[in-house]
């Protein structure tokens, strides 16, 4: 086989995938923005979220009709890889109108939560108070898996909080690289009974092979690291390390150690993943179905299920009405 010819192709279908996905990303966020109507029998609130002392924008969505005093069993939901809580809206609403309380989020740097900050130059000396004043730079649009699990677990804690909320009857949704931690919540948070992750990109070695394809990512992840480590580099991923088919900055590191899959024999709650036949963008069979076998191995009342004929992107828009009725009775049969 002719080296440069087969390289050639490989680039070819990657920045051909680079292409859709860019394309498709931008359709489904643009028809969230626009084409969303809130159905009338639902209500939907702005609320703030504090995530290690970091802003994170929420939306609560509940029935309109709820009685004083009455609790429902609660989703709490968070966007994939680059997407915001606005992607969220159709599904949030949809399962709100069957009877939950609903709370989407944008992680910390994403969409409308405010970003971490990281302090440019020297730290200045502290007043009696403890108080500095400092320049600093905003985190934005950075993946930081470990950091989004924090948030996820922060917006628990919020939800617990809230009137109207059964505490006793909390659950997950997630899709993409949410729905990878949807895995994650089943697996290690204790105040969910019940999670759904869609096309759940679980092993995050998998997706950075296709992500990355043809470099040696692994190598270049922990040279990144020790660079940041040592001063060597902006402590900031934002700008370098960007996925070519997908959204944000990754901080690569992070990234390549988050697999939930490997904690998938943890699970004893009830978990579904959806998964697209057609799956581009890693390998689902070493993600969300062996998620599945290793949750049903500990016993958990696990269920994997394939939408035949159909890409990463596709089951937000032409396998949307099919998923989210899957994930709406999944939910109603964790609480019967």
């Amino acid at each position: 086989m002719n080296t440069m010819i087969f390289r050639s192709g490989a680039r070819d279908r990657l920045l051909f995938w680079c292409l859709i996905a860019v394309f498709l990303l931008v359709t489904i966020e643009a028809r969230a923005q626009r084409g969303f109507e809130l159905p009338d029998t639902v209500t939907r609130r702005a609320v703030d979220i504090w995530s290690e002392g970091t802003r994170m924008a929420g939306d609560l969505y509940a029935p309109r009709v709820l009685a004083a005093g009455a609790t429902r069993p609660t989703i709490i939901m968070s966007h994939g890889w680059g997407g915001t809580k606005a992607l969220l809206a159709s599904v949030a609403s949809r399962l709100a109108a069957e009877g939950y309380v609903v709370l989407a989020f944008d992680y910390r740097g994403w969409g409308e939560s405010d970003g971490k900050l990281v302090v440019q130059g020297d730290m200045p000396e502290r007043d009696a108070d403890g108080i500095v004043t400092v320049r600093a730079r905003e985190i934005r649009n950075v993946v930081d898996p470990i950091d989004q699990t924090v948030d996820i677990q922060r917006a628990f804690d919020f939800i617990e909080g809230e009137p109207n909320v059964d505490t006793t009857r909390l659950g997950y949704w997630g899709s993409s690289y949410s729905g990878a931690h949807a895995i994650w919540v089943a697996a290690h948070e204790p105040r969910a009974g019940c999670a759904v992750g869609q096309v759940a990109a679980a092993d995050s070695r998998s997706l950075a092979a296709v992500s990355w394809a043809g470099q040696d990512i692994v190598a270049h992840a922990r040279l990144q690291a020790i660079r940041r480590a040592r001063g060597d580099i902006d402590p900031l991923p934002q700008g370098t390390d960007k996925a070519p088919n997908l959204n944000g900055w990754a901080h690569l590191d992070k990234v390549l150690s988050y697999n939930p899959v490997d904690d998938a024999g943890r699970i004893t709650i009830p978990l579904l993943v959806i998964d697209a036949g057609n799956e581009e963008l890693f390998d689902r069979h070493i993600s969300g179905e062996l998620a599945i076998q290793r949750a049903r191995a500990n016993g958990a009342p696990a269920e994997y299920t394939v939408i035949p004929g159909i890409t990463h992107y596709q089951i937000y828009n032409d396998s949307f009405e099919e998923a989210t009725q899957m994930a709406v009775d999944w939910f109603a049969g964790c609480w019967k």
